[in-house]
């Protein structure tokens, strides 16, 4: 990912996002639920637009200031999102299988403390 700008409205920043993605250009907002709320201390004073794909960095800033503009080689959003969301969930399984196979190790572990200490008193 590279910053392409930073927005202080999360409207202008959402905007910027959809008028991308429709030229296929993955977009990510930073801080997008952090950002500057009404009547509190904000976590973060601006929201950062990322384009997600390296590659088309020089794509996302033309576009910015040109709306006309159409990129050579625009990504397909739908598959690009559906394609992160397996990554993630891909992780997220492999980490629990990882957690599992160390919780039945500690729990085997405990187990046998438990009989070797009862087995000890008799």
């Amino acid at each position: 990912m590279k910053l392409l700008t930073k927005v202080h409205d999360l409207d202008e920043a959402q905007s910027i996002k959809y008028r991308l993605e429709f030229r296929g250009i993955p977009i990510f907002i930073g801080s997008e639920n952090s950002g500057p709320a009404i009547g509190a201390m904000p976590a973060a004073d601006c929201y950062t637009i990322w384009a997600e794909v390296d590659e088309q960095y020089q794509c996302a800033l033309i576009a910015l200031s040109n709306e006309d503009y159409e990129p050579a080689a625009p990504i397909n959003i739908g598959e690009f999102r559906s394609a992160q969301d397996h990554a993630v969930s891909e992780v997220r399984n492999t980490f629990s299988k990882i957690n599992q196979y160390i919780l039945n190790v500690v729990m085997l572990g405990v187990i046998g403390w438990f009989i070797y200490y009862a087995v000890s008193r008799i």
